[in-house]
């Protein structure tokens, strides 16, 4: 398994993706790791659904790299004097956007261990926010299908919910919907004006233009009667945690991260 990281530091920083003329038009850029493109799976053209939770305890992901520890938010939260209940919230409208943009369906997990995308705290502090994505390369599928994400921020950084624009502490939603950008298959574009640019920003706080279109180019359009597919449905289950399945012939990804602006 082989696994790979994108996160946010001071800005945004992920592992970057070739772009497609299409995609470069549009703004943005398909995640790609060791040149496949990954998404999550489809069953029979159906739109997937992927399940999220945050971490209930210390756990460590083997193969991951800036996610390799990830803990629960209470150390981010009494430090930034936030709610819990708050950071729930913001953490939900940012999976909202998403759905509503393209063929894709998240789901709050009732059980951490067979949550699809995993969120938490950094174990081992650096940058402001990573992700950590693992697929299939097994497949024979042309778009390798994701098994595993995981999201982890930085506890020692201070979070905040709302702009104000102070740019040393991040907005908890802006961040969190960058990071699921990386978690479903998108990478940094060339340009700005897109959530999932590289670098922290507080002039927008909805999915752009690209970002939708970058959504759209890999679910397809949503639907109002759009028929939807648990993403469990790949077979397969960790060895650490045979709840979720991840195949022996996954890799662990790429990271992508989120960079600060220069001072």
């Amino acid at each position: 398994m082989r696994s790979s990281t994108i996160a946010l530091v001071g800005g945004f920083l992920c592992l970057c993706a070739n772009v497609v003329v299409a995609g470069e038009a549009a703004n943005f850029k398909i995640l790609k790791l060791e040149g496949n493109s990954v998404r999550w799976h489809r069953v029979a053209q159906s739109q997937p659904v992927v399940s999220y939770s945050l971490v209930s305890g210390l756990r460590e992901f083997q193969g991951a790299r800036n996610c390799r520890k990830m803990a629960t938010f209470d150390g981010l939260t009494s430090s930034s004097n936030l709610a819990q209940a708050a950071v729930r919230e913001e953490i939900a409208a940012a999976f909202a956007m998403w759905e509503a943009a393209a063929g894709i369906t998240f789901r709050e997990a009732s059980d951490p261990a067979t949550a699809d995308i995993l969120i938490g705290a950094q174990g081992e502090p650096e940058g402001w926010a990573f992700a950590d994505v693992f697929y299939d390369a097994a497949s024979t599928e042309e778009i390798k299908p994701i098994l595993r994400s995981l999201i982890c921020l930085n506890p020692a950084k201070t979070w905040k919910i709302g702009f104000d624009g102070d740019l040393q502490r991040y907005d908890l939603r802006y961040t969190i919907a960058h990071e699921i950008g990386h978690a479903i298959g998108l990478d940094h574009p060339n340009g700005a004006g897109t959530i999932m640019g590289y670098r922290y920003e507080e002039h927008f706080r909805r999915l752009q233009t690209g970002d939708i279109a970058g959504a759209v180019a890999l679910y397809g359009a949503r639907g109002p009667s759009s028929v939807v597919a648990d993403s469990a449905a790949v077979d397969g289950a960790t060895d650490s945690n045979p709840g979720h399945p991840l195949s022996r012939d996954a890799n662990n990804l790429g990271s992508r991260a989120l960079k600060a602006r220069p001072n």
